[in-house]
């Protein structure tokens, strides 16, 4: 059965190709509408002149990291959702995460179906001052 929502517009940025291509085709497998870049800059970029629900970026994006592309996606749109995938989640201060706009931290690995829920769940939530996930 067909998801009665709308489709969100997903930008994701991952360096790893194979993980990225797989999340890729997965996420649009589920009904999102997904541009996928190799780096933060690439990410940066497509932002600026695409329009997307929610980012999602790997925190170790080489050129910008997922931080710096939380930050200046949200100050390029501040209502934009940012989700940071990491498996170095113990490295993240919750301070720094909320000073540049991330959202929401999922740890990697992760399922395909926490990433949908979560995805999902944090365009549809009203903003708070700390981020799900922490």
């Amino acid at each position: 059965m067909a998801d009665p929502r709308p489709s969100l517009r997903v930008l994701f940025a991952e360096d790893a190709r194979e993980f990225r291509e797989l999340m890729r085709d997965e996420l649009r497998d589920r009904g999102f509408i997904v541009t996928a870049v190799e780096d933060g800059l690439r990410a940066v970029e497509a932002f600026r002149w695409s329009a997307f629900d929610v980012v999602l970026t790997d925190l170790a994006t080489p050129g910008l990291n997922g931080l710096q592309v939380a930050k200046a996606c949200k100050q390029h749109r501040p209502g934009v959702k940012v989700v940071v995938l990491t498996g170095w989640d113990l490295l993240l201060e919750d301070e720094e995460c909320i000073e540049h706009g991330v959202d929401m931290v999922i740890a990697k690995p992760v399922q395909i179906n926490v990433l949908t829920a979560a995805l999902r769940q944090v365009v549809h939530e009203p903003a708070s001052s700390a981020p799900p996930g922490f």
